[in-house]
């Protein structure tokens, strides 16, 4: 409801992935979307989705089941809308049937983490739908494990378990990684008290974009546990390559630290400055300082990584494993011979390089530009956010243009 809200949300989600956990912030995200939308469409309709969405967040704080969002549809044709499907009109996830306790749903989301791991889902369209796309205008809640739905989930990024993958994969070994999930939904049965959104297609559009406000909000505390983990982590290889007093190299980790800094800062101007709607008593992440901070980390990842890679060298490409650090006949070579600056255990400069691997590995550069929405995503919700009227009467008073007062 407020700014102080926000910001607790905000040192929430931080502490929680300082400590290395994963969280499902997409479940979260997608109810707080959920609360700002019910409740206009409740002002402007007539409906009475708040008290809907009001009673599954009491069973959240009763329960404490994990849950997840679910909102990318698998969309088939892009060049087409959600109706007009050639093959199939499954694309995306619809209401079938309309029933006296209840709707039934039909279709499958994509791209969905960690499903597997949590117990309810909170589903939601990804995109604004027009009037005849009204079937596809729902969101609801629902257990993963509802008669008709099917996960299909994709391998975790490494075979290793246990104290093994905790050591060739730091970072994402410890929790086990995140794997990825279609969702299949096959004639599911939801009831009335967990539908948010039923054929409302003009709120669609509020729905998809007040979602990505909050969940770029969680990008972005993300994001800068994982500026600051990059910065940190290149100033370790400096100092365990003895490297780290050369001017060239103080440059990269500067632009290292600057980055991490300004990510920090947006992330958190995104929740002192938040945009409030006062009709209904709700606020929302800023949503031009959230939308920016997602997009400088996202479109600068590439060169983090660049800086962090080649800072530690191509030991970050070949880097041993851990079953050749336990065996004894490598060892002793590999103490002797991978050793960096004097004084520096061998283990721990391992240690950091298969933190680097993991970082700079496995997709993640793609991952962590496509997660919370595409670059694209981010420059729309700029551009239609910016003030433009304002930005061209500070030109024409400049210019000496008359007008610029209106």
């Amino acid at each position: 409801k407020t700014s102080e809200d926000l910001v607790r949300r905000r040192d929430l989600y931080i502490t929680v992935m300082r400590w290395g956990a994963e969280m499902a912030g997409m479940g979260p995200d997608a109810l707080a979307a959920s609360g700002v939308v019910s409740a206009r469409m409740d002002k402007e309709l007539g409906t009475s989705y708040t008290e809907a969405v009001e009673d599954y967040r009491k069973h959240l704080k009763e329960t404490d089941p994990a849950i997840t969002g679910a909102i990318t549809d698998v969309k088939g044709n892009r060049g087409m809308r959600p109706s007009a499907q050639v093959q199939h009109q499954d694309f995306y996830v619809r209401v079938v049937d309309r029933q006296k306790d209840g709707i039934v749903v039909r279709g499958a989301k994509m791209h969905i983490s960690m499903t597997p791991t949590t117990n309810e889902i909170i589903v939601s369209p990804c995109r604004a739908h027009r009037e005849e796309d009204k079937d596809y205008a729902v969101v609801f809640a629902t257990p993963v494990n509802a008669e008709g739905i099917t996960l299909l989930t994709s391998p975790p990024y490494y075979p290793e378990t246990g104290e093994e993958a905790e050591w060739n994969w730091p970072a994402s070994g410890r929790y086990g990684g995140v794997s990825e999930c279609l969702i299949v939904f096959d004639d599911v049965f939801v009831p009335w008290n967990r539908v948010f959104m039923c054929g409302e297609w003009q709120f669609t559009r509020d729905q998809a974009w007040m979602f990505g406000v909050f969940h770029r909000l969680f990008g972005t505390c993300h994001k800068v546990v994982s500026t600051e983990q990059a910065a940190g982590l290149a100033a370790l290889m400096a100092e365990y390559n003895g490297i780290d007093r050369y001017p060239h190299v103080q440059e990269k980790l500067a632009w290292l630290a600057m980055h991490a800094q300004l990510v920090d800062v947006l992330s958190k101007a995104g929740c002192e400055n938040p945009d409030l709607f006062p009709d209904i008593g709700l606020a929302a992440p800023n949503l031009m300082y959230t939308n920016i901070a997602k997009y400088i980390f996202a479109n600068d990842q590439h060169e983090t990584s660049k800086l962090v890679a080649d800072i530690t060298g191509g030991i970050a490409t070949t880097a041993f494993s851990y079953k050749d650090w336990m065996n004894p006949e490598e060892r002793p070579y590999l103490e002797k011979f991978l050793a960096g600056k004097d004084g520096i255990p061998t283990e721990h400069r391992l240690r950091a390089v298969r933190l680097v691997k993991d970082m700079i590995g496995h997709g993640h550069d793609g991952a962590f530009i496509h997660t919370e929405g595409s670059l694209a995503a981010q420059k729309m919700a700029i551009y239609a956010g910016a003030n433009w009227d304002r930005y061209k009467a500070i030109a024409k008073r400049t210019a000496g243009i008359p007008g610029w007062k209106e």
